[in-house]
């Protein structure tokens, strides 16, 4: 399991964005901040980011591979869940799935490329009446001075 796992993190480290030349793994590597990011935690009902999946292995909570890829998946799920299709952290989340399923591929030889988005979309809150229109789609704020597109910008 150890080298699978070690596989899997090498491969979303080394996952860079071409045109900024940052690692795309930044973003994910903490859950949000809850004061600054307090709807994150209404709308992705099991938060987890990296350094949760890295302290899990350290712990031995992960039996396989697919249970420590079913923590990925979820990871990069609720990046699209709670950030625009066409977003940097969305397009982050896509381009980090594909290396980590591919290095997990490599490393075990068994398929494990799954569909972007897997995951299905949770229900809204409870406090939004019936006949109030549409929100918004619910996109992470941009850190002060940018512009929601730059490095820099919250993560998951």
């Amino acid at each position: 399991l150890d080298a699978a796992f070690d596989a899997a993190f090498a491969a979303v480290e080394a996952c860079t964005d071409p045109e900024h030349g940052r690692r795309r793994c930044d973003l994910f590597l903490e859950l949000p901040n809850r004061r600054d990011y307090p709807d994150y935690y209404v709308i992705i009902r099991h938060p987890i980011a990296i350094k949760v999946i890295r302290r899990n292995v350290k712990a031995h909570r992960y039996a396989s591979v697919a249970d420590f890829h079913r923590d990925w998946r979820l990871m990069f799920d609720n990046a699209r869940t709670y950030n625009e299709e066409g977003s940097l952290v969305y397009d982050d989340a896509c381009a980090l799935q594909r290396a980590l399923e591919a290095a997990l591929s490599t490393a075990t030889g068994d398929d494990y490329a799954s569909p972007m988005g897997s995951q299905p979309l949770p229900a809204p809150p409870a406090a939004v009446a019936a006949d109030a229109p549409p929100a918004a789609p619910a996109v992470h704020p941009a850190a002060p001075g940018t512009d929601g597109n730059e490095p820099g910008d919250a993560g998951i």
